[in-house]
């Protein structure tokens, strides 16, 4: 007759996996991983990385090919199409921007320009200090010309 075995209760500790999958960072120092974007190194950019997350953890690593950790994030909510940077990693990036630009003025989208009078103008409506200037147009005539349709062409 057979005896039915018992089973052992489970242990303590998750069982230790490591979910790792290579990627390719792009020219600007990032990778794409389950929805959302992480900065690595300047040095690496265009390069192929490795990520790692343990199951469970709220972070992950970032290894070069050959294994040495070069970034470690705290994972956002997968998904939500974030771009999680350190600042170490901008400034670096930052950095060799900077280096590589041409010297004199820069482009003119990257000035700081300040705001005209309009936008002056219209942040004051916005924050109630300044006048309003309202335009009221009047919708009888589209009220007459729809009244004597009776199709949509």
């Amino acid at each position: 007759m057979l005896t039915a075995e018992r089973l052992r209760p489970l242990p303590p500790a998750v069982f230790p996996v490591v979910v790792t999958e290579g990627r390719t960072a792009t020219r600007q120092a990032l990778i794409d991983w389950r929805g959302n974007r992480y900065s690595v190194p300047p040095e690496l950019a265009a390069a192929k990385v490795t990520v790692l997350q343990r199951l469970g953890a709220d972070t992950i690593d970032i290894a070069t090919v050959s294994g040495a950790v070069v970034a470690r994030h705290k994972v956002a909510e997968p998904g939500l199409g974030v771009a999680i940077r350190d600042t170490g990693h901008v400034t670096a990036l930052e950095a060799i921007a900077m280096a590589s630009a041409p010297p004199g003025r820069p482009h003119r989208r990257k000035e700081r320009i300040p705001p005209g009078q309009a936008a002056l103008r219209a942040a004051q409506v916005l924050i109630g200090t300044g006048e309003p200037v309202s335009t009221v147009i009047s919708l009888a005539a589209y009220e007459q010309a729809a009244k004597n349709r009776n199709t949509l062409r």
